[in-house]
């Protein structure tokens, strides 16, 4: 008897769904007990959680809350309502309650796929062990237990895929139309979470037209074909009524879904073997080695055997496999545990923060880990027959749970931090290793424990935050699962000096192999209470006053200080003085009088290099490398201290401290600034814009602050306008607008000598037409601005203009003036440049004077001047080409021509408008 026989006996007392049951309700109980250590996510609160609200609001109709990101909202919300619903019907208003009421129903969807695991396993084999052990499989995983709590994003997919999985099984078996129907429901929802789970959709069908091919004649085929075709309207029918922004353009917007997450534009950096990789641009390895060195291997191991026993039955029974229903099923498992990989290693698809976005692959896993070790018994039960069997059974199922057992084990080790798993395939012994190697955890959930401890060891402390920007949203993710007495103990912008830091290490972890320029971690304070996971620091909550530690270590600090200053003056004098130390590269700031609040939290220095390809890949888009520096205080002063980097440093930015820039980068500075001089500005106002390849220059002399003030509108009009974002496509060009603070935080604009100067690189398509300029967000009101053309532009507008211009002319004197499409053409051959530099008048005689804006009726006409640039003018082959739109009321009589300030009108044209009508109605 071998395993899968002897596991197939069964208990007439007993249910066979009773014993997962009494799992699931296990796992309620610990997930209750646990549910309060686990932080939230960033994502929940500025991706996920706003991804239901509108959603909510465009089904009803309503205009959604603008994106943190527009990427989020084209994310379904089929998991996402599900807890805003409860929210808001138990009138839940204190965040604690909130976020933990998100976690509680991750957690339990996450443990009915653990549950729907062991049906789909028991209607494969029959065999209770064996559902038992791909349930246990699958919700043991260390990483993903623990992603079932705070992940909304990859755990309701991975969660509804194996739901969907099972819903197929169920649906093959039963041959009905509503078994398909249920199953393209499962299917729809699935693809709903996540793109990726289309790929279920051609499966089925493919499976159903196999059925349809060895099917007989008359009712079963019929039966065969509305089945397949019930399943296909359902699953497209609930994706649909479940994705509402799908309706205002359903076919545009799901080919904007299906190319954006087949190159995610989201492309960081991520570690991963030591080295800083491109998201965009992965090794083949990556996605095989974190699912190798993050799952249980035995697993693994078993999965492979698995994969390897349905491979050798489906060629060893060629097309009857086809026929097969159970190996036809595994076939599918197969196909989902690796096609996607061998699509995302082929498509070199973008992937980050481990295999998070991959999790669902687990489900097909364990099924197929579940039919390894049904090989392996039925091998063993042969081998050894015809010994005792069910000794075999139960030795096989007890190795099996000690297998589960050390997983359980390593889970309860690392609790909280199961998502930190690693197994036994790589270093997890040698201190501060893991965190040089690999990435170790985009959730950052390590900062709740540094606040707990703090809270409950030192109850008069008030704890000091972040007080700007994205830093304040930051902090909510950690405090929202705090009670609202915790909470009022954290204070945003802080007035006086901090009592603790919060010093995130794994930040730092940033001189791995391969990352030349990088300096390493600046001067910390000592530390209070540290966070380790496998050796590995990942958090420390330090003091700075170093009153509160023995002598030695002020002593030490004392030191630092006496070797920065002594024999030198500061580089800088400014709040803390910089001394700039080129021997040993280091910078030092010093307080020597430090006031309350001088440590009130965290400084971020900025170093900008002479040459931005100086820097890592990591950092060139950023144009710096960034550092935290946190100050110790003793004898009355405050201390920061970093290394530097070996290459030319252009400049260097302490936030809210000041600033030094090195001569030869200042020099650089002003030849940049000459050579764009000499060339003619593409703009000339308040602003002159300069045009390179790939690049707009923003130049202004005596340039004062307030200058800069105003944001900085930029559209760009592309050649071809299906190079643009299909939410861009209605307007006809890409908003690029910017804020001067912007470019500046990434060393791409800079103020030197009473000059401003700025650089905006432009998108790789081909731009054909440029505006920009500076304009207030409150009232809408351009400052300046104007609008130019690049060369192939020039070609296709003066091509555009020119075909506009048929028939004769309405006028024609120094230029031909047309009118066509409710505009007027002007089009002037043989152009020399000077025949464009006088202003243009035009003015518009309406048939009635009402139609005329009030200011313009006491003279009888509308005043619509211009100059030849303003107008979208161009000069090609020789001529020179523009245009102006017309109002849309009736006019009677056009006057036009040029003119100059000085000398009056150059040349003059009249004529009648022979329709009556300006802009066609």
């Amino acid at each position: 008897m071998t395993l899968g026989v002897a596991a197939r006996r069964r208990s007439a007392a007993w249910p066979h769904w009773v014993w997962p049951l009494a799992v699931v309700a296990a796992f309620i109980a610990a997930g209750i007990l646990a549910l309060d250590d686990y932080s939230v996510a960033g994502d929940t609160i500025f991706s996920q959680r706003p991804i239901a609200i509108a959603a909510i609001d465009q089904a009803l109709g309503r205009e959604p809350a603008p994106f943190v990101d527009p990427v989020d909202q084209l994310y379904g919300a089929a998991f996402e309502v599900m807890p805003l619903l409860v929210e808001r019907i138990a009138g839940q208003d204190d965040t604690r309650a909130i976020y933990l009421t998100r976690h509680l129903m991750t957690h339990l969807l996450f443990l009915a796929g653990g549950f729907c695991c062991y049906l789909l396993a028991y209607r494969m084999t029959d065999s209770r062990l064996l559902g038992l052990f791909a349930m246990l499989l699958f919700l043991l995983h260390p990483r993903i237990y623990a992603h079932s709590f705070f992940n909304s994003k990859d755990l309701p997919f991975l969660s509804m895929f194996i739901i969907a999985l099972l819903g197929v099984h169920w649906a093959f078996r039963k041959g009905t139309v509503t078994a398909f129907v249920v199953c393209g429901v499962a299917v729809g929802i699935l693809v709903n979470l996540r793109i990726m789970g289309i790929m279920l959709l051609p499966a089925v069908l493919a499976m159903r037209a196999a059925d349809l091919y060895f099917a007989g004649a008359g009712a079963e085929r019929r039966r065969v074909i509305s089945s397949g075709a019930a399943f296909a309207l359902a699953a497209i029918a609930i994706y649909y009524a479940s994705m509402p922004y799908l309706w205002a353009d359903p076919l545009g917007r799901f080919v904007e879904i299906i190319s954006t997450f087949s190159r995610h534009p989201r492309m960081p950096y991520e570690l991963f073997q030591g080295q800083y990789v491109n998201t965009g641009d992965l090794p083949a390895s990556y996605l095989p080695v974190w699912i190798g060195i993050t799952s249980p291997p035995w697993a693994l191991l078993l999965a492979g055997l698995g994969a390897v026993g349905v491979g050798w039955r489906a060629v060893t029974q060629g097309g009857a496999a086809l026929r097969n229903g159970g190996l036809r099923f595994e076939l599918l498992l197969l196909g989902c545990a690796t096609l996607p990989v061998i699509a995302v290693i082929a498509w070199q698809s973008v992937l980050y923060d481990d295999w998070r976005q991959m999790y669902f692959l687990w489900a097909p896993l364990c099924l197929l880990a579940m039919l390894g070790l049904r090989q392996v018994g039925d091998g063993l039960g042969k081998a050894l027959a015809p010994r005792p069997a069910k000794f075999l059974c139960w030795g096989l199922a007890g190795l099996a749970a000690i297998a589960l057992a050390s997983v359980v084990v390593q889970a309860i080790r690392l609790h909280p931090y199961q998502q930190l798993y690693f197994n036994l395939l790589v270093d997890r012994t040698t201190p501060e290793y893991l965190k040089t190697q690999y990435e170790m955890d985009y959730f950052n959930k390590w900062q709740r424990e540094g606040y707990r401890y703090i809270l409950d060891n030192h109850p008069d402390a008030t704890i000091q935050l972040e007080g700007r920007g994205t830093k304040v949203r930051g902090t909510q993710s950690h405090l929202a699962t705090f009670s609202a007495s915790e909470r009022r103990r954290f204070r945003i912008a802080p007035a006086a000096d901090a009592d603790y830091y919060m010093i995130n290490l794994v930040g730092w972890a940033v001189n791995a192999p391969g990352l030349p320029g990088l300096p390493p971690p600046p001067l910390l304070p000592p530390s209070l209470y540290d966070i380790a996971v496998y050796n590995n620091t990942i958090m420390s909550v330090a003091a700075p006053d170093l009153s509160r530690f023995a002598p030695a270590v002020a002593d030490a600090y004392r030191e630092i200080y006496r070797t920065a200053t002594a024999g030198r003056q500061p580089t800088r004098r400014a709040d803390f003085d910089f001394y700039l130390n080129d021997n040993d590269r280091t910078l030092t700031l010093v307080n020597e009088n430090c006031p309350p609040g001088a440590l009130s939290r965290h400084y971020w220095l900025r170093i900008y290099p002479a040459q931005i390809s100086s820097l890592p890949p990591i950092h060139r888009t950023a144009g710096r490398i960034p550092l935290q520096l946190y100050g110790v205080r003793f004898d009355g002063k405050c201390l920061m201290q970093a290394t530097l980097p070996d290459y030319d440093i252009g400049r260097i930015v302490v936030d809210r401290v000041g600033e030094i820039m090195t001569d030869d980068y200042l020099m650089q500075l002003r030849r940049q600034y000459a050579a764009l001089q000499e060339m003619e500005p593409a703009i000339r106002s308040q602003f002159a814009v300069y045009a390179e390849a790939g690049a707009l220059h923003y130049l202004k002399s005596e340039c004062s602050p307030s200058d800069t003030e105003a944001p900085f509108f930029l559209h760009l009009i592309p050649a071809d306008t299906d190079s643009l974002p299909s939410a861009r496509r209605e307007y006809g060009y890409a908003n690029r607008d910017f804020e001067w603070d912007d470019l500046t935080a990434r060393g791409r604009a800079i103020a030197f000598d009473d000059k401003c100067m700025a650089t905006v690189e432009l998108p790789d398509y081909a731009i054909h037409g440029i505006r920009t300029g500076q304009h207030l967000p409150e009232t809408g009101r351009r400052l300046w601005g104007g609008e130019f053309y690049t060369a192939a532009g020039i070609a296709a507008r003066a091509s555009e203009l020119a075909a506009r211009a048929i028939g004769e002319p309405a006028a024609q004197d120094f230029f031909s003036v047309y009118h066509s499409e409710g505009a007027l053409i002007y089009i002037r051959d043989d152009c020399a440049p000077g025949d464009t530099e006088a202003d243009f008048f035009l003015h518009l005689i309406p048939s009635d004077a009402a139609d005329l804006p009030e200011s313009r009726r006491e003279h009888r006409f509308d005043n619509r001047d211009f100059e030849f640039g303003r107008a979208g003018g161009v000069r090609y082959a020789g001529r020179c080409l523009a245009d102006i739109a017309l109002p849309d009321y009736t006019i009677d009589r056009i006057h036009t021509g040029q003119y100059l300030p000085e000398t009056g009108r150059l040349w003059t044209a009249e004529f009648a408008v022979e329709s009556g009508l300006g802009r066609e109605q």
